[in-house]
């Protein structure tokens, strides 16, 4: 059996103690995963390890992460769901509502507001209540290539939009095929533009959209005047088009917009490369959040489940999470017990400071689908950023939101 050597915080240990029994009895728990080949084995370090120290079994079992969330609607409707799953941010919301996710104890909650990432924690507050905790965090940065900074006598990645546009008149050659930034369209990939304004999402009631405000189409305009009017983004959006993450690796795009999980590939291709910051609007440097939560499905396993995700969690298996996949520890106190000093990890991680949580939306799908085709019309020219973002706006406001102005 694997081990790992690990404190826990004191309150993990009440709970459970006061549940392995029980847990014995009802044959332990069941979780649905769906991690990558290389996260599945720490993740069954981590299981191997809680089951040695609790005595609760635990019975993992892998699903593609593209059909989690039709899978587990099919198992709750026949009662035959794990008893936690790991989903995508936006799907926690989905189970809240329909009263298939467990809420968190409020306090297990105070508690861990101290503890975890905010904006990673806080992609599970619906209505009042947590109903998932954080396994796993991720944010954008600016990844750029550290050669054609050189050949262009550039010492340093831009630390404002003003300096990323004088920068990338200096390395957009078009002739050559050589542009500073390679980006994507979707409204994932554009909040770092907005809240770099401070625009707002979502109104405090999640009932209103907000993204055909000032701040929001000062943003975009952003984006947009990137492409077409400083002409030192690719194009890399367009269908056809070569995308951004292949062609920062092939030398095309100096900058793109990447996450921690694009590390170790890069790494692999003998890229030199660096990350930092994304630049800094108004407002500062900005960034979006992505990851998975871990939600409870069945109450009869509460204590056990609680006990099971607050060792995930907890400081020391995150510092061990984070060293081994090179991925941003969820947990703030990880830090000090990490052995990876890389300085990429580190930027990620002051990254995620600055890092807006996405409003946890049961249709979050439905609404970016709308934005992304508003927002390819403005970058085609065929609609100014402000109509594209009213447009959208009143759609979503109207169509999925269902208010009528």
């Amino acid at each position: 059996m694997r081990k790992i050597f690990l404190v826990i915080l004191p309150f993990i240990f009440v709970i459970a103690s006061s549940c392995s029994g029980g847990s014995e009895k009802r044959g332990g728990l069941v979780i649905w995963e769906s991690y990558n080949d290389e996260e599945h084995a720490v993740f069954m370090e981590i299981v191997d390890s809680f089951t040695a120290r609790t005595g609760i079994k635990i019975e993992v079992q892998r699903i593609p992460f593209n059909g989690m969330e039709q899978k587990l609607l099919t198992a709750l409707a026949s009662r035959t769901n794990p008893d936690i799953a790991r989903v995508d941010y936006a799907f926690v919301a989905k189970l809240a509502i329909k009263k298939a996710a467990v809420p968190i104890d409020d306090s297990i909650a105070d508690r861990l507001k101290n503890t975890l990432l905010k904006a990673a924690l806080y992609s599970n507050y619906i209505n009042g209540k947590f109903y998932g905790i954080p396994d796993q965090t991720n944010c954008l940065a600016l990844f750029y290539n550290k050669k054609i900074f050189e050949e262009n006598g550039i010492k340093s990645p831009p630390k404002t939009w003003e300096e990323f546009i004088e920068v990338g008149k200096k390395i957009t050659n078009e002739q050559k095929g050589i542009y500073a930034f390679g980006m994507h369209n979707s409204l994932w990939w554009t909040f770092p533009f907005f809240y770099a304004y401070g625009a707002k999402f979502m109104n405090d009631s999640l009932t209103r959209c907000l993204l055909d405000s000032k701040e929001a189409i000062e943003g975009f305009s952003l984006k947009v005047d990137l492409y077409r009017k400083y002409h030192i983004e690719a194009g890399a959006w367009q269908s056809g088009a070569v995308p951004p993450d292949m062609g920062f690796q092939n030398g095309k795009y100096a900058m793109i917009f990447n996450g921690p999980w694009a590390v170790k590939t890069l790494e692999q291709t003998g890229l030199d490369f660096g990350v930092a910051l994304i630049p800094a609007g108004p407002k500062g440097s900005a960034t979006t959040v992505g990851g998975t939560n871990m939600v409870i499905l069945n109450p009869e396993k509460k204590k056990e489940a609680l006990s099971f995700l607050l060792y995930l969690v907890s400081p020391k298996v995150q510092a061990i999470w984070a060293d081994k996949l090179f991925q941003i520890p969820v947990n703030k106190e990880a830090e000090k017990y990490m052995k990876n000093k890389s300085p990429i990890i580190k930027t990620f991680m002051e990254q995620m400071k600055y890092a807006v949580p996405r409003p946890p939306l049961p249709n979050y799908s439905e609404i970016e689908e709308i934005f992304n085709g508003e927002m390819a019309l403005a970058l085609l020219g065929k609609k100014s950023p402000a109509q594209a973002l009213k447009d959208a706006t009143e759609r979503v406001n109207r169509e999925i939101l269902g208010r009528r102005e």
